[in-house]
């Protein structure tokens, strides 16, 4: 057994994390609610809600609701805006003890390119997450006639991250939508765009009624699922991910413990994104990555880095 475990990981040819295990976008908000109480110390990085160009009011309320083994979650991308996160809510996050990346989406091409290329300009952030589900899925009143077809989807994938790219030198990461095109597909257009990385999955979409009143339990009816229920869903879909490209992955979906995390792992991910997991326990996180090491130092695996894709070539 090695006397030290190596837990970092290689997001991109040029830059390393200090651990596989990163707060997923939205998780712990952006970060003004959680000084004191929330350890980061082992996060590998710090990936923020999704930002807009302009500020979006999100959703109407309520906007989450718990369902047997998971949430669901409307949210609308509630956010403050380009203008107001660099001035309010950046200085804070410059300031938490692991990496910050910003998720961002944007509503038109010249959405994308002012969000990357400011974003781009100021130091301290490591890297974007593009937020590829269209604007209309995140809105209340999911309409599946709004659902892109996959030649659509496709092509956006694509176009959203050549517009980026075109304005940024910082590593890209695509969170890819779980509908309107077959995920091995979208990755590979993601790629073919400029994505360094591909993040999956989203959260699926879902619905809850509450039976006295016969009502359904969220304004706009179709919310997205996360948290352990979808854990299977999504581990197919890092699995095929990691069948149609070659760049690294980072897996999400029903990460609440060590093993889930090293199933994803072994799946084909190099790193793991925790959501649900921290609404349950602010520091899911730092449990996570605890449980990572404590199966690496029993079972003689020197470096996390070798468990990605070790069930794919075991076969």
């Amino acid at each position: 057994m090695p006397p030290e475990v190596d837990l970092s990981i290689r997001l991109t040819p040029t830059y390393t994390l200090s651990s596989p295990v990163l707060i997923a976008s939205g998780a712990l908000g952006f970060a003004d609610t959680i000084e004191g109480a929330v350890d980061l110390e082992g996060a590998g990085a710090f990936i923020t809600p999704t930002l807009t160009l302009l500020s979006r009011q999100g959703n109407p309320m309520p906007r989450t609701v718990e369902v047997s083994a998971g949430l669901i979650h409307a949210n609308g991308l509630p956010n403050p805006g380009l203008s107001a996160f660099v001035q309010e809510d950046l200085p804070r996050l410059l300031s938490l003890p692991c990496p910050l990346i910003v998720s961002i989406h944007g509503e038109s091409r010249e959405a994308w390119q002012v969000l990357a290329g400011r974003l781009s300009a100021i130091q301290g952030i490591v890297g974007l997450e593009l937020n590829l589900t269209p604007t209309s899925l995140h809105s209340a009143g999911f309409r599946y006639e709004d659902v892109p077809n996959e030649a659509e989807a496709l092509q956006y994938i694509a176009e959203s991250l050549k517009s980026v790219r075109a304005v940024t030198s910082l590593p890209l990461i695509a969170k890819l939508p779980n509908i309107g095109a077959e995920i091995g597909a979208a990755s590979r257009a993601a790629v073919e765009g400029g994505a360094d990385v591909i993040a999956v999955s989203q959260a699926f979409p879902a619905v809850a009624i509450r039976l006295s009143g016969s009502q359904f339990r969220l304004p706009g009816v179709v919310g997205g699922l996360s948290g352990p229920a979808v854990k299977p869903l999504s581990l197919y879909q890092v699995w095929r991910v990691a069948q149609s490209v070659s760049v690294p992955i980072i897996g999400t979906g029903g990460v609440m413990c060590g093993e889930d995390a090293l199933e994803f792992l072994m799946a084909g991910a190099t790193a793991v994104g925790v959501g649900t997991a921290n609404f349950i326990h602010p520091n899911a996180s730092s449990q996570i990555l605890l449980e990572i090491r404590a199966w690496m130092e029993r079972s003689g695996v020197g470096e996390v880095a070798a468990l990605a894709g070790l069930a794919n070539r075991k076969g």
